[in-house]
């Protein structure tokens, strides 16, 4: 039988992620608390052999505002979204020239320092944190994007193979940019019936109870789901959800929901797929720390009893392309 799998990827952003909705006064803390914790989190995965996909936004590998302008699409290929709010050219203007000047948005250095550590994966977060879902924006102005994200990621000596759309909005079209643009994987969005529903805040309401009560299952697959060469979707299972000092009380559900999950995987040889932010245990830090420590204990325990792996999602792909 297979192996489980415990399959890692964070999407990593920093405030390029947030700008549409954030500000240095509201969020600022959680950007700069996330740089912080980076470090911490690569010697809890050295740890425990834990392998993970870093989803980086392509813009955090300029060094300069004049690198950022350089290896941005021109202005008429940029996204057109009609809420302009969106895009996250709007602040390029605004910005530091360089990440001594401005850690919100610029990150090479914590780049090239998570490339540093084994089963560590750089992949895409698309160049400027790109809204494939969002009306206005179209595909040609996508492809763009995704060619900035693989020149910028490349003469840096990165390359690119496995992509997390934001927000995990993508559709058809758009995954066959994908992998038209060489790429082998990405993470797509839950299949369950909660996700399936029209109607935003009923769907949040249940999505949040479903983090701490099993109201979809397990969320895991199986390899044999997969054929070679195709444009592999590893979807999440579950969003790893930070300490909320409200929902104090019921942090032991949350994370007994997650190790029901990680124990299906581990039990019939299939995938679980956790995903966080950095920025979301910028606050909070040590607790939200703890809970990843304590799921990682787990991970041990049950690779020693049913020989559970851990692999980044361009390892996954590239074993179900070899085997197939």
């Amino acid at each position: 039988m297979e192996k489980g799998i415990l399959l890692l990827s964070l999407d990593f952003e920093l405030f390029w992620g947030v700008q549409d909705g954030h500000t240095y006064d509201d969020y600022g803390s959680n950007v700069l608390g996330g740089r912080k914790a980076i470090p911490k989190l690569l010697e809890l995965f050295d740890n425990h052999d834990v392998h993970c996909s870093w989803a980086t936004v392509g813009m955090m590998f300029a060094e300069s505002k004049e690198e950022l302008y350089k290896y941005s699409p021109k202005p008429e290929n940029r996204p057109h979204y009609d809420n302009s709010i969106l895009s996250s050219y709007r602040v390029l203007d605004k910005i530091g020239n360089n990440e001594k000047e401005d850690k919100y948005f610029y990150g090479k250095s914590l780049i090239d320092k998570i490339s540093e550590h084994r089963y560590q994966e750089i992949a895409s977060h698309t160049f400027s944190h790109y809204y494939a879902r969002e009306t206005g924006q179209n595909i040609n102005e996508f492809q763009s994007d995704l060619m900035a994200a693989s020149k910028i990621a490349r003469d840096k000596g990165y390359e690119i193979k496995t992509l997390v759309f934001p927000r995990n909005q993508s559709k058809q079209e758009y995954e066959n940019a994908v992998l038209n643009n060489g790429f082998v994987a990405y993470r797509g969005e839950e299949r369950d019936w909660i996700h399936k529903i029209k109607i935003t805040i009923i769907k949040r309401m249940f999505r949040l109870m479903d983090s701490y009560i099993n109201l979809t299952g397990s969320e895991c697959y199986k390899k044999s789901d997969f054929k070679k060469g195709e444009l592999h979707n590893f979807r999440g299972s579950r969003f790893l959800r930070p300490y909320n000092y409200k929902l104090r009380f019921f942090e032991n559900l949350k994370i007994r929901r997650i190790k029901g999950q990680m124990k299906h995987a581990a039990k019939n040889g299939e995938i679980f797929h956790l995903w966080w932010h950095p920025h979301n245990i910028g606050i909070n830090t040590e607790k939200n720390l703890n809970n990843i420590e304590e799921i990682l204990n787990y991970y041990d325990f049950l690779k020693s009893k049913y020989g559970m792996e851990s692999k980044n999602m361009c390892e996954l792909a590239k074993e179900i392309n070899e085997e197939n």
